[in-house]
C-alpha cells in the first residue's frame, strides 16, 4: 500500500462535519478525522451565552484507504433545545478543533431554507483538488440568505469517491463551512467511482456496485434507516414540515420498496427527494431505464412533491409528471428538478426535451446553487450562477394547486413522434403515427432518419440500419428480412402519410431493440432505447489505393 505522509490525515482534527441523524430539534450529528495514534475522541459543547461545557464521547474506528489508514469519529450530540444555538468542538484532550457553531431546529418550524447543489466534485490539482469554486458560490449563497440551515446536495460530492485524497480536497476546500451547517449528501457515480491508481496520474477507473468508501466514513452520519446493506447511501430526515428522502445510485430493485414504504408513513406537509440521475434526462442521448422501472412506484405512488436530480452538468425543471403525461397542477404528479452543477463543471449538449418547463444548458463556466424556501403551504426554489444572474425562480403553491411561473405542458391535435424526449419537428412534421386494430403504427424510416440511422428508399421497400441492426421492409409484406433471417411482423407494411411506409410500432422496439411510451393526456409517441450511444449512420470512405 503506497503512503502518502504529508497528505494524509495529522492528529488535529480535520474533516468535521455536522449532519442530521435524528431529531434535528434536540441532536445534532458532527464527524472528524485523525489519524491512528489517536485512539479516542469527543465533543465539548456550550449553548450559546452559557459557561458551562457539557462532553459528548465518539464513536470511532480506523479505516483503510487507497493511501492510508486513518480514524474516524461519529458523535450525537443529544438532548438539545429547539431553535438554540450551540459552540462545539471536537478532539482529544491534546489534539481540538477551532470551535464552531450551529443551531438546532425551532420548534413547529414553517418558513425556513436550505441550499440545494449538485455535481460540485474536482479533479485538479490530483494530489488534493480545488473546490474553491463551489466554496464561493455557497458563501455568495449564504451572503445573500443568511437564514440557510443546511445545505443538500444530489450526488458527486467528489470526482473519485473511492480515493481518499479526492475527500481531502472536497473537505479542506468546505472547511468551517460543512462544520457549521449540516451537510446532507446524496450519492452519484462518481462517488461510486475509483481509481486502482491514482497518483502520479489516475489509471484503472472502476465503478462500484456499493459506495464502499463514502459508507465506511459516514457510517453514522446520517440516519441508519435505509435497507438492509445500502443504509449509508440510502437514508430519511424530517426537517420543519417536510420529508427527505435519499436514495443512492446502487440496487433500486432493493431501494424501491423501502422508499415507497418511507414516504407513505410519513405525515409531513412536504416530501422532497433526491436520486442523482435524472428520470426525464437533458443529455440528449440519455436515458432512465436502469432504475425507473423500480423506483417509479416510491416516487410517483408514495408521492412526492418534488424529485432533486443532478448528473447532467445542466439546468431543467419538468412539467408535473405522472405514468410519462405532462399535467399542469402540483396536485397531478411530480416535479423533477435537475440542480445542473455548483463546481463550474461544463458538459456541452444538453438539450431542452418535451417534458422541461424550464431549461438552461449550464455550459458558461460558472456554477449554480439553489436556495429551497418552504413556507408553509408553499414552496419557492430562486437557481442561481455565481455572477448573481438567476437562472430560474419556481414557485409551487400546495394550497392554490398553482405553480408559477405559469406553463402549460402540451395537448396535441395529430399524434406527434419524440425520441428520447426530443420532438421529431422536422421531418416527421405531417407524417402522423395513427392507431389501427389496437396497434400504433410509425413511419419507420422518418424516426430512423430523425435520429442519425441510415435509411435507403426504393420504389415499395425500405432499409433502415439503427442501433447495429438492420432491416428491408416491402410494402404489403407481413415479414421484415433482418440479419438472421426473416422478421415476422404483427401485420403487414402499410403506406400512409407523404407515402411513408409504417409497421407497428411493437416491431419497430423488437427489431431495433428500442421502447415506447404513449402519452395519451398529450398526445405523442416517445421512442427509447437502453444504449446511451449516439446513432449516426457512416460515412463511407474512400478505399486506399494500392501502391504499385
Amino acid at each position: 500500500m503506497p503512503d502518502y505522509p504529508d497528505r494524509a490525515a495529522k492528529p488535529q482534527p480535520d474533516h468535521i462535519m455536522l449532519s442530521i441523524s435524528g431529531d434535528a430539534r434536540h441532536s445534532m450529528t458532527v464527524t472528524w478525522r485523525t489519524d491512528c495514534s489517536v485512539e479516542t475522541g469527543f465533543v465539548r459543547l456550550r449553548g450559546e451565552g452559557e459557561a458551562q461545557w457539557r462532553e459528548f464521547p465518539a464513536h470511532s474506528e480506523c479505516l483503510q484507504s487507497d493511501i492510508s489508514k486513518s480514524r474516524h469519529y461519529w458523535a450525537a450530540m443529544e438532548g438539545l433545545s429547539p431553535g438554540e444555538r450551540y459552540i462545539y468542538s471536537v478532539g482529544s484532550e491534546t489534539q481540538r478543533s477551532a470551535e464552531f457553531s450551529f443551531q438546532t431546529e425551532p420548534e413547529d418550524l414553517t418558513n425556513w431554507k436550505f441550499l440545494l447543489i449538485s455535481d460540485h466534485q474536482k479533479n485538479q490539482p490530483w494530489d488534493c483538488p480545488s473546490y474553491e469554486t463551489p466554496r464561493r458560490m455557497i458563501e455568495q449563497a449564504l451572503e445573500k440568505y443568511p437564514d440557510i440551515r443546511f445545505i443538500f446536495t444530489a450526488g458527486d460530492n467528489c470526482d473519485n469517491g473511492q480515493n481518499e485524497l479526492q475527500w481531502n480536497g472536497m473537505f479542506e476546500g468546505l472547511a468551517g463551512i460543512t462544520a457549521s451547517l449540516p451537510y446532507m449528501m446524496t450519492t452519484g457515480n462518481h462517488d461510486n467511482r475509483g481509481f486502482q491508481c491514482y497518483l502520479p496520474e489516475p489509471a484503472g477507473k472502476f465503478y462500484l456496485d456499493h459506495a464502499d468508501f463514502f459508507d465506511a466514513q459516514f457510517e453514522r452520519s446520517y440516519p441508519q434507516n435505509g435497507p438492509a446493506g445500502f443504509c449509508g447511501e440510502n437514508y430519511s430526515f424530517d426537517y420543519g414540515n417536510a420529508h427527505f428522502l435519499v436514495m443512492g445510485i446502487n440496487a433500486p430493485e432493493q431501494v424501491a420498496g423501502w422508499a415507497y414504504g418511507d414516504l407513505r408513513q410519513s405525515g409531513k406537509t412536504w416530501k422532497l427527494g433526491a436520486y442523482h440521475f435524472p428520470i426525464y434526462p437533458v443529455m440528449p442521448e440519455g436515458q432512465n431505464d436502469d432504475a425507473y422501472p423500480w423506483l417509479r412506484k416510491p416516487i410517483e405512488q408514495g408521492r412526492l412533491d418534488v424529485l432533486f436530480s443532478g448528473h447532467e452538468h445542466s439546468f431543467a425543471r419538468t412539467y408535473p409528471m405522472l405514468g410519462d403525461e405532462l399535467f399542469d397542477r402540483p396536485s397531478q404528479g411530480v416535479v423533477h428538478y435537475i440542480a445542473g452543477n455548483g463546481g463550474a463543471n461544463i458538459y456541452c449538449s444538453n438539450a431542452r426535451k418535451v417534458w422541461h418547463s424550464a431549461f438552461y444548458p449550464q455550459e458558461e463556466p460558472l456554477a449554480m446553487a439553489h436556495v429551497v424556501e418552504i413556507d408553509g403551504n408553499s414552496l419557492n426554489i430562486v437557481a442561481l450562477l455565481e455572477d448573481g444572474r438567476y437562472v430560474d425562480v419556481f414557485c409551487l403553491d400546495k394550497a392554490a394547486d398553482l405553480i408559477c411561473p405559469l406553463a402549460l405542458a402540451p395537448v396535441y391535435h395529430r399524434t406527434k413522434l419524440a425520441f428520447k424526449g426530443s420532438m421529431l419537428e422536422f421531418i416527421a412534421r405531417g407524417v402522423a403515427p395513427f392507431r389501427e386494430r389496437g396497434s400504433w403504427f410509425v413511419p419507420v424510416g422518418v424516426l430512423a432518419q430523425s435520429i442519425g440511422g441510415a435509411v435507403e428508399k426504393s420504389v415499395g421497400a425500405l432499409r433502415v440500419a439503427l442501433y447495429g441492426s438492420e432491416a428491408r421492409f416491402i410494402e404489403g409484406s407481413a415479414q421484415a428480412v433482418v440479419d438472421g433471417g426473416a422478421y415476422p411482423l404483427r401485420t403487414p407494411v402499410l403506406r400512409g402519410d407523404r407515402g411513408q411506409l409504417f409497421i407497428t410500432a411493437e416491431d419497430i422496439c423488437g427489431i431495433f431493440g428500442m421502447k415506447y411510451q404513449f402519452a395519451a393526456r398529450n398526445n405523442f409517441l416517445n421512442f427509447d432505447h437502453p444504449s446511451e450511444n449516439i446513432v449516426l449512420s457512416e460515412q463511407p470512405e474512400q478505399p486506399e489505393q494500392e501502391v504499385t
